[in-house]
């Protein structure tokens, strides 16, 4: 039964393309861990796999951008986000659309369809300084909204406490609250990982290729598990 279970989950990894991308960025660094920068067959299936992936971020940059072009000035946007969150989420979308779309470029120049090298190195580094304050954005829009979770969590429980019979419910709010502070530290920390990996792969800081292996598998392995149905449940005691 849990054979089956994990199957039918895989199966629903799979049948998105953003769980074929992080399955093959996977191990994409994993052969980046395993080659460390040498010449060889290893460093060359990395290099092809990484060109494999393009294919699952067609259009990628109109999708980031899609909330951005259908309401401009944020009239559908949370009547709870404060001004700074607004613009923070205007500026992680701006910045991973520069990503993905730098990162097109990089692809059209592997594949022959540019021969400028120049404006290809040019791509490259704006798609991971895209990436690096994309991710910084991530973490920041996260951390508002974990602090505005406890805020209004802690007012909750405060209205309850002052409520007789109200145990049962300030567990299932506790329980709740928990889940979602795990999942947007977890986000935090994946957001991190991805920043120092993008800073990395830019050589803006100098860190090894098998460093570099390790933190991109980290954070695709963290990138699956966000994508995973049923995770950061509420534990409710009973």
């Amino acid at each position: 039964m849990a054979t089956e279970e994990n199957l039918k989950t895989m199966k629903a990894l799979l049948a998105k393309s953003d769980g074929r991308d992080k399955v093959c960025a996977t191990i994409q660094y994993a052969l980046m861990f395993i080659h460390a920068g040498q010449a060889g067959k290893v460093k060359k299936v990395q290099g092809n796999i990484a060109s494999a992936r393009k294919v699952f971020r067609v259009l990628k940059p109109v999708e980031v951008l899609t909330p951005l072009i259908t309401d401009p000035w944020g009239a559908k946007a949370s009547k709870s986000d404060s001004n700074l969150t607004f613009l923070v989420k205007r500026a992680q979308m701006c910045l991973m659309a520069l990503y993905f779309g730098g990162d097109h470029v990089v692809w059209a120049k592997s594949a022959g369809l540019l021969e400028d090298a120049d404006t290809a190195s040019l791509a490259k580094k704006v798609s991971m300084w895209g990436w690096f304050g994309g991710s910084c954005c991530k973490a920041l829009i996260e951390m508002f909204e974990l602090s505005k979770l406890v805020s209004n969590t802690n007012q909750k429980l405060k209205e309850l406490q002052q409520q007789e019979d109200m145990e049962e419910e300030r567990r299932e709010t506790r329980a709740k609250a928990d889940a979602q502070a795990l999942k947007r530290t977890f986000t935090v920390c994946h957001a991190a990982i991805q920043a120092t990996l993008a800073l990395g792969l830019v050589e803006a800081v100098p860190i090894k290729p098998r460093t570099l292996g390790f933190l991109g598998v980290t954070a695709s392995v963290m990138n699956i598990y966000l994508l995973l149905p049923g995770t950061f449940q509420p534990q409710l005691r009973l």
